[in-house]
């Protein structure tokens, strides 16, 4: 027997067989699919499956692009007249195809055979890569965003199996869906003018659509041109899914920008956690950089720090509950507003002096100028806002133009 010719690319037997078995339904010839050590892996008489075709065998040792087996020449044992060629696969040769009869006859009918069967073998590959793809990535997905203490170099490692930069800056875009399938959403974020190959983009444990969105490396307007990014992204999305007749997002929100995948997990929960607390429909990480790091302060913290103040403020003849509830929501729509009196007054729908009034007493009862000093100014923040998180504000106030607000200060509350 000639020697081994093996090939990396091995074409699947009962893929063959069912070609051959489809093919031969619509021609009387007999045809073989030859693997590259000459054994005959697929044939219309199943009886020759599992013999050697020494003709085969020889055409892929010796380069040849074609075998001929005369109808009235000598043959070597297993081999019938007809015409042998190579089959190949992104230029390896990967087996050979043989089709039986006389050879002006089934010449066409053998070029025929081959170039269907080849196609086949491109389709079927590119499946088997999109599946390999598939499940890399959800390996890599569970190690990014559910395994604790996932090793970094593994998971760069992985990245780039997937075929993912892991030293890009990524930017996690989370939406949240009103209705229908999370798939045909994810369907559609692909689709969307500005989604490229290195974005990455799952359907989370959250019921969410999560993109980590490439954003570009500016040299200057950096937080500028990341909120450009995450809009233009977001209307994009939004054009995508009119155009498949899908209702759009009902919100966004971005996260911290990472260039290390071992931190795409928390800043993942950053992102959730503006979502469920941020009134915006576009709710973008930058605007929201306060609230989140002091959601972030263990609670035990928050009460060493302020529950005997409020206490002693509570228990002030100076003011009741309700003036003190009053006194704390005004002082947070005043900064909001930097310090305007007048804006404040807007939004809250009350006179101008009403504010003037309320934040003097304020001053009487605390001893401190918020207008004044910018860190007794903060540290009223954060003492209101530790009250608030006690008393939750209505899910909205009115303000005197009719518009529902919710002040910012609910965005960092649970």
């Amino acid at each position: 027997m000639l020697q081994s010719a093996r090939s990396s690319f091995m074409i699947a037997t009962d893929m063959a067989q069912k070609f051959v078995d489809r093919f031969c339904a619509t021609i009387r010839y007999n045809v073989n699919v030859m693997d590259t050590d000459g054994i005959i892996i697929a044939a219309r008489d199943t009886h020759r499956i599992g013999t050697y075709h020494e003709i085969a065998h020889a055409l892929i040792l010796e380069h040849r692009e074609a075998a001929v087996v005369p109808t009235d020449g000598d043959s070597p044992p297993g081999v019938l007249p007809g015409v042998n060629l190579p089959l190949r696969h992104r230029g390896e040769v990967v087996g050979v195809v043989g089709v039986t009869g006389a050879t002006p006859e089934v010449a066409e009918v053998a070029h025929t055979v081959r170039t269907a069967i080849e196609a086949m073998l491109e389709y079927e590959w590119e499946r088997q890569q999109l599946d390999h793809r598939q499940d890399r990535k959800k390996t890599f997905v569970d190690a990014l965003l559910y395994k604790d203490e996932s090793d970094p170099v593994q998971l760069n490692d992985l990245a780039r199996r997937c075929g993912y930069d892991p030293d890009l800056p990524r930017m996690p875009v989370v939406l949240e869906i009103g209705g229908g399938s999370l798939h045909d959403y994810l369907t559609a974020v692909k689709g969307s003018a500005y989604h490229t190959k290195q974005d990455l983009s799952v359907v989370g444990s959250s019921g969410h659509v999560t993109v980590f969105k490439v954003v570009p490396a500016s040299a200057c307007a950096i937080v500028e041109e990341t909120r450009c990014c995450f809009s233009d992204y977001c209307a994009a999305i939004d054009d995508e899914c009119a155009a498949v007749n899908l209702e759009p997002p009902m919100k966004y929100a971005s996260g911290p920008i990472q260039s290390s995948a071992s931190r795409y997990r928390m800043s993942l929960r950053a992102a959730l956690w503006i979502m469920h607390r941020c009134p915006e429909r576009l709710a973008f990480c930058s605007d929201h950089t306060h609230e989140l790091l002091l959601h972030s302060i263990a609670p035990e913290v928050w009460h060493t720090v302020f529950d005997y103040l409020w206490a002693r403020m509570q228990g002030s003849p100076l003011v009741d509950g309700t003036t003190l509830d009053q006194l704390g929501r005004t002082f947070m729509v005043l900064r909001e507003e930097n310090m305007s009196p007048k804006r404040a007054a807007t939004r809250l729908g009350v006179h101008r002096n009403t504010v003037v009034f309320r934040m003097n007493r304020l001053n009487e009862l605390c001893g401190l100028d918020p207008v004044a000093n910018w860190r007794e100014r903060e540290m009223l923040y954060l003492l209101f806002g530790h009250m608030l998180r006690h008393t939750p504000l209505p899910e909205t106030l009115t303000i005197a133009s009719g518009v529902p607000f919710v002040p910012s200060v609910q965005n960092y509350l649970i």
